[in-house]
């Protein structure tokens, strides 16, 4: 192999890498978005009872 071609081999890996990597970041990047928003409505809504005790036997 030449130069040129392992060049150019590892400028494809590279590029290829950097393609799936911002593909996964951004799903999770979505992801966590979407679970954000999920919490945050569940907070504003009131469905815990105010006496709530989890160690109460």
């Amino acid at each position: 192999m030449d130069k040129n071609e392992i060049v150019l081999l590892v400028v494809i890996f590279a590029a290829l890498g950097f393609r799936l990597y911002k593909k996964y970041f951004k799903k999770n990047q979505d992801n966590k978005s979407d679970k954000e928003t999920k919490s945050s409505s569940s907070f504003s809504s009131s469905s815990k009872d105010d006496d709530y005790e989890p160690y109460r036997k």
